[in-house]
């Protein structure tokens, strides 16, 4: 098992658990969750994590680092703007993990995800946030960027007076944009198809926000 102190544990998914670095306040550490701490998936899920054990090369952590690698050689360092770095893989004494930076919000406290927003608390509205997709889209359509999986755990929500919401949506997981859901990735290579894909998955995080945030009935 792979067990942290809960005041080192940052955010966990279905396969990985993100924890702060206890060598750097700057960094945070991603973890691959063995096979007994996973959620259970399909068939195709199932396969992959089979191929993964294996293969380390396809687990979650190297494939993000090359998704994000592969970002950064077309973008530079004005990628970090909207997707969090990635440094590189590191072992440490509870095993291999992904370091990267930590992104921090303006009273210098990790930045709470989306998902935080909408299901805990926020000081924002959903205007706001919804605005901040708009300019997060803007940024993936403009680059050209295959980032499907946009959802409300794999964004993080900073103030930023230089956007006229006043937010930033800053990306924490960008593998997805090489490990898609389809078995021949032809959205990711045809522009339209792209471009719908991403402006379906973009409106589908604001509706989920809108709904989340809608003012209770008088």
């Amino acid at each position: 098992m792979l067990t942290f102190p809960p005041d080192r544990v940052l955010a966990q998914g279905a396969n990985r658990i993100c924890v702060r670095d206890p060598a750097s306040d700057g960094h945070c550490l991603k973890y691959e969750l063995p096979p007994q701490q996973r959620t259970r998936v399909g068939a195709r899920q199932r396969l992959r994590r089979w191929f993964a054990r294996r293969i380390p090369a396809l687990g979650e952590n190297r494939t993000e680092l090359r998704a994000w690698r592969g970002l950064h050689a077309r973008l530079g360092d004005a990628l970090a703007d909207f997707v969090a770095p990635c440094e590189g893989i590191v072992e440490t004494p509870q095993g291999t993990a992904l370091r990267c930076a930590l992104v921090r919000d303006a009273q210098g406290l990790p930045a709470r995800n989306l998902y935080a927003h909408l299901f805990e608390s926020t000081p924002y509205t959903a205007a706001r946030l919804c605005a901040a997709v708009d300019a997060f889209e803007a940024w993936l359509l403009h680059h050209g960027i295959p980032l499907f999986d946009l959802n409300s755990g794999n964004v993080v929500v900073i103030e930023d007076a230089g956007q006229p919401c006043g937010l930033r949506l800053v990306c924490v997981d960008v593998k997805s944009i090489l490990d898609g859901r389809e078995i021949v990735p032809v959205s990711r290579w045809v522009p339209w198809l792209r471009a719908r894909k991403l402006r379906r998955r973009a409106e589908r995080l604001r509706a989920r926000i809108r709904s989340q945030l809608a003012a209770p009935p008088a």
